[in-house]
């Protein structure tokens, strides 16, 4: 809008600077000038002629304001308009003069003058023309009157017009923004499934709603998962919690080792259940550099005494040269605890458990009787057991999951090559120094 002002206002400048007296007085003269020289020409018999079609009655009523004059080279007056005081002045003006005064006793007149040469039929021909100053301002207010005003009503209705353009396009942009917000402001917790809708809004909304409809998505992913999360740790830890009360209930002679057991049970999963929502929350982690040789002894020799107790051989072998990557050092314990921890309850006695270093990432191998086929796409479920596991909480594989998508690595399983199963935690190469 502030823009189409200036513009107006510049065209109505313009207009004024162009209705300017002297500008306009140039214009008549010179356009006079024109249709003398057009109504000059030479007959079919040589003679001269002159034919001035228009402006003819201008020149015999205002006489004292207007008259032109054709010489031949002599000077001699070929053509003229009548005879009045505007002609006398114009015959006596010296050649290229661009005034001419008019004596009048009443009111003096000064006239202005344009001339120009032109050849017919070999001779030249001086064309003079002469308009008084009083007739030009006369014209020009004339003129000022008519075309300002035209030009500022056009000016007007054009703003009019424009102010209503931005008005109904407004107006169309922010209604479909209006009930898109009333839409977002009824999204709760009880209406995540809501998403906005894009019908009606600019194009160049679109992207961000699809943005807030994506970002409804994944929020109604997390909330699903942590309510099932908070479902599942709750029938998780009712079994022994019933068990226990049973006993205490039963009395007598308790079953100690029982209650021992269940006890244990419910500890471990509560810790799992901590360390679960702490390696799911992002902001929870403290990145830094950190070899990966350090951060594989540091849960070698943790675990050392687990392996001891269980009859396994813990061994760590390094591949390549020592490579280092940004990483939260206990998120990594806890995720190659949890592989150790697994492959050695899932290792017989005198088996071995080897974790591989190397510049592409960790690899935790065991001899044990591997994973069924049926059950590799489970493996990293939140509570999720294999019908063969007789204790866990089925939480340790997720939490490696949870911790390797903070870190952006990937985790998997393999079968091994001489039987058991092996879970391989790659690291992208861009992430990984090697050498430093």
């Amino acid at each position: 809008m502030f823009a189409a002002c200036i513009a107006a206002g510049a065209i109505v400048g313009a207009f004024a600077y162009l209705l300017e007296t002297d500008y306009l007085a140039d214009i008549e003269l010179v356009d006079e000038l024109d249709k003398l020289e057009r109504g000059l020409r030479t007959g079919a018999d040589g003679r001269l002629a002159f034919t001035l079609q228009r402006s003819s009655d201008m020149y015999d009523a205002l006489r004292k304001d207007t008259a032109f004059l054709i010489a031949d080279a002599g000077g001699r007056a070929v053509f003229s308009s009548p005879a009045g005081p505007a002609l006398e002045a114009l015959k006596h003006l010296p050649p290229a003069a661009s005034e001419a005064p008019v004596d009048d006793p009443v009111l003096p007149v000064l006239l202005q003058v344009r001339e120009r040469r032109v050849i017919r039929a070999g001779t030249g021909y001086t064309l003079r023309v002469a308009r008084s100053n009083r007739m030009v301002e006369r014209l020009g207010v004339y003129a000022r009157q008519l075309y300002l005003g035209s030009a500022a009503a056009s000016v007007l209705v054009a703003l009019s017009v424009f102010a209503i353009v931005i008005y109904l396009t407004v107006r169309r942009a922010v209604v479909p923004l209006q009930r898109a917000s009333a839409i977002a402001a009824g999204i709760g917790p009880r209406a995540l499934s809501t998403r906005l809708h894009a019908e009606g809004i600019p194009s160049e909304m679109t992207p961000l709603i699809d943005a807030l409809n994506a970002a409804l998505e994944r929020l109604e992913q997390g909330f699903k998962v942590q309510q099932d999360f908070l479902a599942m740790a709750a029938h998780e830890l009712k079994t022994p919690l019933t068990l226990l009360q049973a006993e205490i209930e039963i009395g007598g002679d308790m079953n100690q080792a029982a209650m021992l057991r269940e006890t244990q049970l419910m500890a471990r999963q509560t810790h799992q259940l901590l360390h679960l929502a702490e390696v799911s929350e992002g902001r929870n982690y403290r990145f830094s550099r950190r070899s990966l040789w350090a951060l594989a002894a540091d849960a070698a020799g943790y675990l050392g005494r687990l392996a001891e107790r269980s009859s396994v051989s813990l061994q760590v072998e390094r591949q390549g040269p020592e490579a280092f990557v940004d990483a939260d050092e206990g998120a990594v314990f806890v995720l190659l605890k949890n592989l150790i921890e697994n492959a050695i309850r899932h290792s017989p006695p005198g088996s071995v458990v080897t974790l591989d270093v190397s510049a592409q990432g960790f690899a935790v191998v065991d001899q044990g009787a591997g994973v069924d086929p049926a059950d590799c796409e489970h493996l990293f479920k939140r509570f999720w057991r294999a019908s063969s596991a007789t204790e866990g909480a089925g939480l340790g594989l997720a939490i490696v999951r949870e911790i390797c998508t903070a870190h952006q690595w990937e985790v998997r399983f393999e079968e091994a090559p001489a039987g058991g199963a092996r879970f391989v935690v790659t690291i992208p190469a861009a992430a990984l120094r090697v050498g430093e």
